[in-house]
């Protein structure tokens, strides 16, 4: 355990591996003592402590894209989009545009007056990609660059070679929610998980967790993760797991 940097993110120093028919993926989430990763009202927004959110902002440097579920749109999570901090610090990599966004979504349903969508500073406009049957709601293809792939569902795996294919993406962080993470971790899309254990309990019974799916998976299916790395910084603990059958990047 070590104590990091107070001016930087933890993972500030990560080298990360590419893929090539997929990107490379990793999960990044925050969650209470108790297993939350959300209280029941905006009131208990955010969860975490300054660290985190350092941490969860400059996370970012390291990628070509950034993967969020249509459900967790209204969270204010276009605040981390575009800085001159980010920008910097992308280019000190090698990297020179920014990440880009993308948001799934099954029924096409999302408000084009979202704020991911409003960002006037923003150099692309974000990817929503929708399965064929959907009827994305009026207007958003004005804000946002509409890609249909799957049938009755996105197809995860579809979206990743189509982002590796015709993109360029090699590294990609999946921010959740819970719901997209799981359906990411069961098709083995998913390389290595990080997870912030932040120093409170919210106590409700039935928590919303990190990773949820229509069931839990059977005994012999649990998703087996390897622990890499561990930090501290203050009372937050920063863990960093590598999962176990992937699907190969190559």
């Amino acid at each position: 355990m070590s104590e990091q940097d107070p001016a930087g993110g933890v993972y500030d120093d990560l080298e990360l591996p590419s893929g090539t028919w997929r990107p490379y993926t990793a999960i990044q989430m925050v969650m209470t003592v108790d297993g939350a990763i959300k209280g029941p009202t905006d009131d208990y927004w955010p969860i975490s402590l300054e660290a985190d959110q350092r941490t969860f902002r400059r996370f970012r440097i390291h990628f070509d894209a950034v993967l969020h579920g249509a459900r967790t749109l209204g969270m204010r999570i276009d605040r981390y989009m575009w800085s001159e901090e980010l920008q910097r610090e992308r280019r000190r990599r090698g990297l020179r545009e920014p990440p880009l966004f993308i948001v799934v979504s099954n029924t096409g349903q999302i408000d084009p007056k979202d704020r991911v969508f409003q960002r006037r500073s923003y150099p692309m406009a974000p990817l929503v990609a929708v399965p064929e049957v959907a009827e994305v709601t009026e207007g958003l293809s004005a804000v946002a660059e509409i890609v249909r792939i799957g049938n009755e569902r996105v197809d995860l795996e579809g979206l990743m070679r189509y982002l590796a294919a015709e993109r360029g993406v090699r590294r990609l962080v999946c921010e959740g929610g819970a719901i997209l993470n799981y359906h990411m971790l069961a098709a083995g899309l998913v390389d290595e998980f990080f997870i912030t254990v932040t120093p409170s309990i919210i106590g409700e019974p039935r928590p919303r967790t990190a990773v949820e799916g229509p069931a839990a998976l059977p005994s012999d299916r649990l998703q087996q993760l390897e622990l890499v790395t561990t930090a501290t910084h203050g009372d937050e603990v920063f863990l960093r797991y590598r999962v176990r059958g992937a699907r190969p990047l190559a």
